[in-house]
């Protein structure tokens, strides 16, 4: 998928049933009072397994002074406990969009210290 560096991943065991968490995660109105993104992000859904696992595509509007956002996806995955119980994991990836390989960012730094 991408490189480990590239990638946030957390987890965690949540004090309710998966059924409950994915609602949290797949009604609008209940993703957006937790999740809270950047005004503008765009979110679809890119793949999905009921009460076990969501994808989105997450796309943040371009900084009017910067370069492009790149899409990344994040990703929630639900486990079953067996005590009523949900493991969750959250992966969000790239994170950063790597410097080209011709980049010339440092010779605008060498031309403003000659």
């Amino acid at each position: 998928m991408t490189d480990a560096d590239d990638m946030l991943v957390f987890e965690t065991t949540l004090d309710a049933p998966p059924e409950k968490v994915w609602r949290a995660l797949t009604i609008p109105e209940y993703l957006e009072r937790w999740l809270q993104p950047p005004a503008d992000t765009a979110l679809d859904v890119i793949a999905s397994e009921e009460n076990r696992r969501v994808s989105y595509r997450w796309r943040e509007p371009a900084p009017v002074d910067g370069p492009a956002i790149e899409d990344s996806v994040v990703t929630f995955e639900l486990t079953p406990q067996e005590d009523g119980r949900t493991g969750f994991r959250l992966t969000h990836a790239p994170l950063a969009v790597p410097a080209a390989a011709n980049s010339n960012d440092s010779v605008a730094l060498m031309l403003r210290a000659a």
